[in-house]
């Protein structure tokens, strides 16, 4: 099975976005693998771990306080509650371009045993509240990538059809 971090990359180099943002470093797996394959990179996380590049070291709240971009493709996995998730969500959402990604991991796993804080908590419930309270604004794909799972959520506006029939 592939690895979501073998995944993400995957998806950044075929896109190619102008700029990555990458909320949760952890070992630096993701970012080392996807980073590459974007223009511009930006990493965030609350514990320096000592990861090359463009790293804010704080909370997504405060790096999203400054950050101005428009983001290309964004990769959630920093704290793991439906709260914070959610916000992460909206901050990435609110700067995404109109073809723009956003990758959430933890959003479907295989085991009760996952559902700690220190794995996926309850983050995977973005899901549903995506799939119900913004049906109208989101598409959702939920894979289910190694025992934690990956959504992939574009604007329903986002098809390249529609972009190219404003």
């Amino acid at each position: 099975m592939i690895h979501h971090s073998d995944f993400v990359a995957l998806i950044a180099s075929i896109y190619k976005p102008s700029v990555y943002v990458e909320l949760g470093l952890y070992k630096g797996e993701t970012w080392h693998k996807a980073s590459p394959h974007c223009l511009k990179s930006y990493g965030v996380d609350v514990v320096d771990r000592n990861i090359s590049g463009n790293v804010f070291i704080g909370t997504t709240d405060d790096f999203f306080a400054s950050f101005d971009k428009k983001i290309d493709l964004a990769f959630i996995d920093a704290d793991h509650s439906y709260e914070s998730c959610k916000k992460d969500f909206f901050n990435c959402y609110n700067r995404l371009s109109d073809s723009g990604i956003i990758l959430i991991h933890d959003t479907d796993p295989n085991d009760n045993r996952l559902f700690d804080k220190g794995y996926c908590g309850d983050s995977y419930k973005i899901v549903d509240f995506l799939e119900k309270e913004m049906t109208e604004q989101v598409n959702v794909l939920t894979l289910p990538l190694t025992e934690a799972g990956l959504s992939l959520v574009t604007k329903k506006t986002s098809s390249r059809t529609h972009l190219r029939n404003r």
